[in-house]
């Protein structure tokens, strides 16, 4: 700021020392007889009091004088006044210290980012408190439901059996909803801890084979299960595959009418494991692929023929269980020839942990004990009991 000012100062007075020059050169060249006689009348008016109009009719004369003899002089000094004045401007402007802006604009991106954090903490504790809310009402209304359609309270008649038949099947569609965005909440605030162990991937994915082939046939579906006879052994949280693999299944199957889904495992030499959920269902249009996996996407929802129901959680579920275990997720579809999920998942979820505990052990090994426990993985609970998958 204060090399600003000085510059501006510097700036103005060269451009009034311009000017001064410039008139006294303008002086210096009239010497006519009229401008000595106007001059002379000038100084003695001033130093007759009495005389104050004559003074300043001198004056006015004079300046009429000067303004009338050598224009170019005056124009050409005018513009560089100007010139200068609007140079030292602009520079002053130029040289500015960044910092207030700058120091105001991080204000303003903190201030931000802190309301962004605090509006998305606001949200997450809301859905978690009202799926916890309505849970419990809905736990009782399927419990009566199933005691009715099996006789407790009594014999019921075929038309009431149906309709108690429709109203328990949409009430676990409704559970299934809400146990989503509960799950969904606690992923988003990271209060879904994992637990890391030790166990074959082939078992994993053959826990699910007798539930989702059972589902298959009902819709007059082929389920293949492309799975390698040798065992592929995984450390990772198998739960989470679990839930990943259920949620794709069951994607599959709502938006497949006819043909088949497929359930591939294979592992790469790069020491990664690939699933692939592959279907001939409906498909994705293409324009809808980069926000497929976004909440609350749902691509067929405005379709009349194929919607199919949910919150468009599904999706955004598994992506966020996949990165968690440090995997990564691609799908691949053409509108009526099927989908493509593929999944890539590293067969040692703490590889990457053991290098950077190892380097922070070298750079902490005067001030560490070698007695001490090796720290856990962040976000890992191994007290933590498995959770149920959610479809």
């Amino acid at each position: 700021m204060i090399l600003r000012r000085v510059l501006i100062g510097g700036l103005f007075f060269v451009a009034l020392s311009a000017t001064a020059s410039t008139l006294l050169v303008h002086k210096a060249s009239d010497r006519t007889p009229a401008s000595t006689e106007i001059a002379k009348k000038s100084l003695t008016a001033r130093f007759d009091g009495s005389r104050w109009s004559q003074n300043l009719e001198a004056k006015i004369t004079y300046w009429s004088k000067v303004l009338t003899t050598n224009k170019e002089v005056l124009v050409y000094g005018g513009l560089a006044f100007f010139g200068v004045v609007m140079m030292g401007l602009v520079i002053g402007t130029a040289v500015s210290d960044p910092k207030p802006k700058d120091e105001s604009v991080v204000e303003v991106l903190k201030r931000e980012k802190e309301q962004a954090e605090k509006l998305a903490r606001i949200k997450s504790e809301f859905l978690n408190q009202v799926s916890h809310e309505l849970r419990t009402p809905l736990a009782v209304i399927i419990g009566y439901v199933e005691c009715l359609t099996d006789g407790l309270y009594g014999q019921i008649d075929a038309k009431h059996q149906e309709i108690l038949t429709v109203v328990g099947k949409q009430s676990n569609h409704l559970r299934e909803m809400i146990d989503q965005i509960l799950i969904f909440s606690r992923l988003e605030a990271n209060r879904q801890p994992l637990r890391i162990q030790d166990s074959c991937v082939n078992t994993v994915v053959n826990d699910l084979r007798e539930t989702f082939d059972f589902l298959c046939r009902q819709k007059g579906l082929a389920l293949h299960w492309e799975i390698p006879n040798e065992p592929i052994m995984i450390r990772t949280d198998t739960d989470r595959i679990k839930e990943i693999l259920s949620n794709l299944l069951q994607n599959a199957l709502k938006y497949t009418d006819r043909g088949s889904i497929t359930m591939r495992l294979h592992a790469l030499r790069t020491k990664d494991v690939i699933l692939e959920v592959a279907d001939t269902g409906i498909g994705i249009p293409e324009k809808f692929l980069k926000t497929i996996f976004d909440p609350f996407v749902q691509v067929h929802k405005t379709s009349t023929e194929n919607a199919r129901g949910g919150i468009g959680l599904g999706l955004s579920i598994v992506k966020k269980h996949v990165e968690q275990i440090r995997g990564t997720i691609t799908v691949e579809s053409e509108v009526g020839k099927g989908s493509t999920f593929r999944i890539i998942l590293p067969r040692l979820y703490e590889q990457r942990d053991s290098k950077r505990r190892q380097l922070l052990g070298l750079i902490k090994l005067p001030y560490r004990n070698r007695h001490d426990p090796a720290p856990q993985p962040a976000g890992v609970d191994k007290s933590r009991e498995p959770t149920r998958a959610v479809g």
